[in-house]
């Protein structure tokens, strides 16, 4: 199912909630990310059905809409063999119950987000319970080439994916898909403007706004922050600055041990310093979208401990994977400078974004390019990526 985009949804957003009998969905979502996108889609599902009862696996920002929690998936994003195998335990255990869960109560659908090691091995599952599901954000959607991610393909009734290529990819490999764009742009929507936000933290009009995203993870915060760290203590000595990270609930203190005290950390508060700042430090992953929408130039960096490192190399990772920043990876083309590795350390990270501070083409350059990126996140589809999700939910519950 790939629907014509300028065409309008079976079931329009604007519609006043069908009378129906209440329904029973699964939802299963992690990283702060999945989270967060699903909680969006949820929020609009129960705005539409108030009735309807939502049993989740998730973070805080599900947990928010009133979902009831079969389990905490907040701190299981990992990356590398030595990350999965340590929360082994903990993943194995929500595995347990919620197919417990699933067997005993049979919900009408499954709405699975992202999280594909955990997700994609639930799909035989569902799919032997006789359980429709609607995958959002699937696996290695952002990927152009190749086989990864179109596994899920014929295990789900439905795929809403983010971008153009991933939605054709997965029809050809037998999915019913449809590009719906990034709910990152509602984000965008929704924030406060750049003048109103440096005002907020009294930002005169001569110094230079720093954001600095060092990550969610627990392993990003104690490999990569450092790095940032050591880099505004070089750009403090050069630019008469103010620096600011973005901090997720309840990591200001751990932040606040790495960063100097001159150094703000706020929380919850991450696309509000990036459409405020004059150039930002951004951990590879979503954030690197959020900069982009922003329009805050950006440095990009990236490191894993040295095990993990040498990991990559034997496996020729980063040869196979040319850019792996989200902008570049969607324009195919360095349009923001990557330091992965050996080369996220402070004095390069200090280079890189002084070059940027004192280079307003280069600036110029990268926010044009950052137009383009916005048309490949949906920028130009007629709804929301949540809106357009949401029908495609009711279709699957409800029928279309």
């Amino acid at each position: 199912m790939h629907r014509d985009p300028n065409s309008p949804p079976l079931l329009c957003s604007c519609a006043p909630p069908l009378q129906t009998v209440s329904k029973t969905l699964f939802v299963s979502a992690g990283d702060l990310s999945g989270d967060f996108h699903c909680s969006l889609l949820l929020a609009e599902l129960l705005k539409r059905h108030p009735d309807w009862k939502i049993c989740a696996l998730g973070g805080s920002k599900i947990r928010a809409t009133g979902a009831q929690m079969l389990g905490d998936t907040s701190e299981l994003g990992v990356i590398g063999f030595a990350s999965a195998l340590a929360i082994l335990p903990q993943t194995l255990r929500l595995r347990f119950r919620a197919l417990r869960w699933l067997q005993n109560n049979r919900p009408d659908a499954a709405i699975l987000c992202d999280w594909g090691g955990f997700n994609a091995r639930l799909l035989p599952d569902l799919k032997r319970l006789g359980i429709p599901v609607l995958y959002y954000f699937p696996p290695r959607s952002w990927q152009k080439l190749g086989s990864g991610g179109l596994s899920i393909a014929p295990l789900c009734q439905a795929i809403a994916t983010p971008f153009e290529w991933s939605a054709r990819r997965l029809i050809e490999a037998g999915g019913s898909a449809q590009w719906v764009g990034h709910p990152i742009l509602e984000t965008a929507r929704a924030a406060k403007s750049r003048d109103e936000v440096r005002a907020e933290f009294g930002v005169g009009e001569s110094q230079k706004f720093i954001a600095l995203l060092p990550g969610s993870r627990a392993l990003e915060r104690r490999v990569i922050a450092p790095h940032i760290a050591g880099a505004v203590e070089i750009l403090r000595r050069r630019f008469d600055a103010r620096f600011f990270v973005a901090a997720t609930t309840g990591t200001t203190a751990r932040l606040r041990k790495l960063f100097s005290g001159e150094v703000e950390i706020v929380e919850n508060r991450a696309f509000d310093l990036l459409r405020a700042c004059d150039a930002a430090i951004v951990k590879s992953g979503t954030s690197t979208l959020e900069a982009a929408v922003a329009g805050a130039p950006q440095v990009v960096v990236y490191d894993v401990p040295a095990l993990l490192r040498a990991q990559v190399r034997l496996t020729g990772l980063l040869k196979k994977m040319p850019f792996v920043a989200m902008p570049n990876i969607i324009l195919e083309r360095g349009a923001v400078p990557e330091l992965l590795g050996d080369d996220c350390r402070a004095d390069k990270i200090a280079a890189a974004l002084g070059e940027i501070l004192e280079n307003e083409e280069r600036t110029a350059r990268m926010r044009a390019d950052y137009a383009l990126v916005c048309q490949s996140l949906g920028e130009n589809l007629p709804y929301t990526a949540t809106h357009q999700t949401a029908d495609l939910v009711e279709e699957m519950v409800l029928g279309g």
